[in-house]
Formats: structure tokens, C-alpha cells, sequence
């Protein structure tokens, strides 16, 4: 398997496609400018690899293993990522310089970026459903058109991210960050449902005549 060469520690600007990669270990490996299409690496596990202007598109990286990997500049598209912890990267705890990540079209559900830097990050078409996103930085992240069902905003900064077109969030108004935060209607709705409020249905009907 080409992942599995000692020697090899550096790949720039090669492609990989249809490449089987389960349940194995690829440690130490660097990949530059590097293409991944419709490869499958489930329960794989990455360790202190580096990801620098990359794209991952058609693949399967559910249950995969990140630890001590660093992103920059990478791009997955069309890609299944359940169940990541991505506070085991070395993102989670590196002051961020690049935007390390985007996801476009893809399926990221069970998985946590608990108290992690995701700003200017995309977010777009995606799935991510029971995605924890307590204490994260979300600033001028794009999350357009994206199924967020019972994933967890808590202490999370959502200034200026863009929230059109996204669907079946669960945003507490007073329990998060919210400035020339984007969202569109009826979904917005949902944002008055944690407030101390009442709401009536009015009608011209029931106004009182004078």
C-alpha cells in the first residue's frame, strides 16, 4: 500500500484515487497540494500527519483518527466524516494562521469541535446532525444550507456567520453569541423559542373596535 512505505514521509501534488485504507495506521506523513477521490480510509487512524492545501472529494473518513494532525488550506467535498473528534488534532490547540478546513456537500454527524477556533471555516450543504459545537469560535463561519438537527450551540461565537438556507438549529439567543449573525425565515423563528417571552397570533379580527 503506498501510505504503508517507511521511506516515503512526503507526497506533493499527487493525486490518490479509489485508494482502501481500513482500520490501519498512516503516521508521520506529510501531504502538500495532495488529491484524495472516492478513497476509503474508515477507522483509520492519522497520527501527527500535516495536511497542507488538500482535497478530499467522494471519500469515506468515518470513525478515522486525527490525533496530532495539523490542516491547512484543506478542502472535503462530497465526503462522509462521522464521528471525528476533531479536539484531538493539532488544530485544537495551535493558534490558527490558515483556515485549516472547509466542508462542502458532506456528512459530518457525531462529531465535535468542542471549544475549537473554526472561524472563516465553511460549513456549506452539509449534514450535521449531533455535531457538538459548544464553546467554538464560529466568526464569519459559513454554515448556508446546512441540516444542523440536535447539534449543540453553547457558549458559542456565531458573529457575522451565515445561517441562510441552514435548517433545524437549536441557537439559545442568551446562552450564545449573536452579532450581524445571518439567518433567514421561518428557521430563524426557532431563535425566540429559549427567550422569557410570549407570543400571540394576531389578527385584524380581533383588534378592538374603538
Amino acid at each position: 500500500m503506498v501510505l504503508s512505505n517507511p521511506k516515503q514521509k512526503e507526497y506533493t501534488s499527487q493525486e490518490f484515487k479509489k485508494l482502501v485504507f481500513k482500520t490501519d495506521q498512516v503516521m508521520c506523513k506529510e501531504f502538500d497540494d495532495c488529491t484524495f477521490i472516492k478513497c476509503a480510509f474508515n477507522d483509520t487512524v492519522f497520527q501527527n500527519c500535516k495536511f497542507r492545501d488538500c482535497t478530499f472529494n467522494g471519500c469515506d473518513l468515518s470513525l478515522v483518527g486525527f490525533e496530532g494532525c495539523s490542516f491547512a488550506n484543506t478542502r472535503f467535498e462530497d465526503s462522509q466524516l462521522i464521528s471525528i473528534n476533531w479536539t484531538e488534532t493539532a488544530w485544537a490547540n495551535a493558534k490558527v494562521i490558515f483556515k485549516p478546513v472547509d466542508f462542502y456537500d458532506c456528512v459530518i454527524n457525531y462529531s465535535t469541535f468542542l471549544g475549537m477556533d473554526l472561524k472563516n471555516v465553511t460549513l456549506s450543504k452539509c449534514i450535521a446532525r449531533e455535531v457538538s459545537f459548544e464553546e467554538a469560535n464560529l466568526t464569519q463561519a459559513d454554515c448556508r444550507f446546512t441540516d444542523f438537527l440536535n447539534s449543540r450551540f453553547i457558549h458559542t461565537n456565531l458573529t457575522e456567520a451565515d445561517f441562510t438556507g441552514a435548517k433545524n438549529y437549536t441557537i439559545a439567543a442568551n446562552l450564545n453569541t449573536l452579532k450581524k449573525t445571518k439567518f433567514s425565515l421561518p428557521e430563524a423563528m426557532s431563535l425566540l423559542y429559549n427567550l422569557d417571552i410570549c407570543l400571540t397570533e394576531y389578527n385584524d379580527e380581533a383588534k378592538p373596535h374603538p
